[in-house]
Parts: structure tokens; sequence; C-alpha cells
């Protein structure tokens, strides 16, 4: 059977993905060549001026159509230090307060909801509103909007294939008119905040100002990114602790080992699980040439369970030596601009959970409804016991 590395996600994934790696690292399959060791990947995505990312072939979509990760150097760059100077550290620092009080707030309506029933689906109560609360409070949307940008990004997510390229505004032309009537709002204050939004409408790019239609697509680009993969990592994070109490008394203990969780889930449980690639220019890796129209996926989760770097790479290690040496977040200059974000968000989520809950556990016969996105890992409901602490 040839390997699809756009299937459903599944287990037996993992036992195809250690195939290809044993039988020399890049495979051919449906969706182009599949590089599955961690040195390819590693090295695939350094090289930005021979790859450029996207599932779909963008190159037939006008520019303003096409978001910052299909968009080749050198402009890339250029629209990419605009997201960075909102997501970057110290602006992700400046949300910690926000992202504090929120975690903690939603941890505190789970145990409510357990207290009434039982137990509690940790999914919705606090896996799925934090990441859309930290998004709308970045973009300087209404607080009101957070569960709506949730509900909008699981449908374009949806609607959006792995073949057929198109514009983000067309597949979901209702959340592409919100963030038109966003910029409008923008650009009608005399002093707008200084988020993301307000970024994208006054710094200049290639010596212009970004269109409007330009600023929806990366903005719901950013939406989507944001909100998808976060809650892909609180998720897988929260399911392995409740699997494994004894775990989770360890790290309840020990609160220095709340981080180092968020990257083990991150190797383990990579919630972006291929990255697909367009061939640039002429190249190769693990032997095997590329050239210019060649469609390449990179397999970050088979780099990040690969045997050559990580002992024992199927299991879940908290005494793993540099925990975040892993690939999750990509590598190299196109590096996931959000990574700061998602982990201050993970970790945070965990210590408010670690403060609140004396223990937890899934419920008997719990069967996990996996992440239906194609190129995700995550969980789509997580029914829980919590006891407070």
């Amino acid at each position: 059977m040839v390997y699809d590395p756009y299937a459903p996600a599944a287990e037996p994934r993992y036992d195809e993905m250690e195939a290809i790696r044993t039988a020399g690292g890049v495979a051919a399959t449906p969706a182009g060549w599949f590089v599955a060791t961690a040195s390819g990947v590693e090295a695939g995505l350094r090289q930005v001026d021979k790859f450029v990312g996207s599932f779909t072939d963008t190159s037939v979509l006008p520019d303003d159509d096409v978001v910052i990760s299909a968009i080749p150097e050198p402009r890339h760059g250029r629209i990419r230090k605009v997201i960075n100077t909102v997501v970057a550290l110290h602006r992700a620092n400046d949300a910690e307060p926000f992202i504090r009080e929120t975690s903690a707030r939603l941890v505190d309506e789970a145990l409510g909801i357990n207290a009434v029933h039982g137990f509690v689906d940790l999914v919705a109560t606090v896996v799925d509103p934090l990441p859309s609360a930290v998004i709308a409070h970045l973009l300087g949307a209404p607080a009101k909007d957070e569960e709506q940008f949730r509900i909008w990004s699981d449908e374009l997510l949806e609607r959006q294939g792995s073949t057929e390229p198109k514009a983000l505004a067309d597949i979901h032309p209702e959340f592409a008119a919100y963030i038109s009537e966003l910029i409008d709002r923008h650009r009608a204050m005399p002093d707008p905040p200084d988020d993301i939004m307000t970024r994208f409408l006054r710094t200049s790019v290639d010596g212009e100002l970004l269109t409007d239609r330009a600023v929806c697509t990366q903005t719901m680009f950013l939406i989507i990114s944001g909100n998808e993969t976060t809650r892909n990592l609180i998720g897988n994070a929260l399911f392995t602790l409740a699997g494994d109490p004894a775990l989770y008394a360890r790290v309840r203990a020990d609160r220095a080992l709340v981080p180092v969780v968020v990257e083990e889930s991150l190797r383990h449980d990579s919630p972006v699980q291929v990255l697909g690639r367009a061939v640039l220019a002429d190249t190769e890796i693990g032997g095997v040439a590329l050239h210019p129209g060649d469609r390449v996926v990179f397999g970050i989760a088979s780099a990040n369970r690969d045997e050559q770097i990580y002992p024992d790479a199927d299991s879940f290690n908290i005494d793993r030596r540099r925990p975040r040496e892993h690939l999750a977040f990509g590598t190299g200059p196109h590096v996931c601009p959000g990574a700061t974000l998602a982990r201050l968000e993970a970790t945070t989520m965990l210590g408010a959970v670690c403060d609140r809950v004396e223990s937890m556990s899934l419920v008997d016969g719990f069967v996990p409804v996996p992440n239906p996105v194609f190129w995700a890992l995550g969980q789509r409901r997580l029914d829980a016991v919590v006891v407070p602490a």
C-alpha cells in the first residue's frame, strides 16, 4: 500500500512513517515526495529559497490571496516582519496577564460543570476557548466574538481541501466580511490600538501598504493557524496527563516540569503532522533529486519520532535531554512566528490546571475523538473527572 500523508490521522501512520525512515527516509506518495527523517525535514525547512510552503499550488492565485506561508522570499520575510511585531516574545509577554486570567477562569468554569454532571469535556471548556480568546485580544476584536472565531476556523478548515487552491475569503465569505468590517473600523479610528490589524494597515511592504484583500487574507490565516494549532497542543497535553494520573501528580508537585510536558507533547504528538511544499529550484534531499514543480511533504510527526535522534521515540518521556530540540514549529528562517505565543498559552493553561485541580482522569470507557483536519493531530472531545484542589 502506498502511504498517503494526507490521509486522516490514525495510529498506523506512525508505523508507516517508521518504515519510510528505515527504507531511506524519502518515499513517493500521492501528495508528492514524503520526507520522513529529522535530518531530511530540517534540511528542507532551512532551504527557504528552494521551497515554498503550501498544501496546494497557490501560484494560480492573485498575490493578495496567498497566505504568508506560501509567499516566496524575499516578500515572505517582509510580511513576516509585520507579523513578528505582534506575536514576538515581548508582545506575547504583554498578553500574559490576559492569558493567565482567562485560563484561571476557564478552569474554574470546568470545575463547576464537573460538580454538576460528575465529569467535564475539557476540550469544550478549556481547550477550545483559550486560543480564540487570545487571538481576538491580539487582533483587537470584541470579546463577544471569540467563540465565533473558533466556529469560523472549523468551518473554513472543513471546506478547505488539500488539492484545489482557493482564496480564504472565497472559501468562507462570512468570515472574510467580518474581517473587512474590522479593517474599516480600525481605519476609522483616530487613534487605533497597537494590535495586529493596525500593524497590517500601517506598515509598508515592498514600499507600499498591503491592500485590504491582502490584510484580510493574512488575518484570516493567523486566526486559523493560531486557533487550530494551539488548541491541538493544549488538548494533546491534557489528554496525556488525564490518561496518566501518576504523571500528572509528578508534574503538579514540580511545576518546573510544566514546560517540559509542553515540549514533549509537541514532539510526541505534533499538532501539525505534515507541511506541504512546492519546489522552486533544483535541490536534493536524502539522495532524491528534486526539481521545480515537484511537490514535497515534510513529515513533522515522523521527524519528531526519528529513532536516530530520540531514544525510545514512541514513548512520552519528560526526562529527555534538551526537550525543546524538536521540529514541531519547523526550523530555520520560516520557523512558526507564533511558537512563543503557543508555548505561553499551553504552559499557562497547564499551570492553571495544576493550581486548581487536585487530580484528573479520563471517564471510564472514554474513546478519543480525533481532529478531522488532515494535517493536524488533536482532540475534539476529552471527557474527564476533575477533582478540585
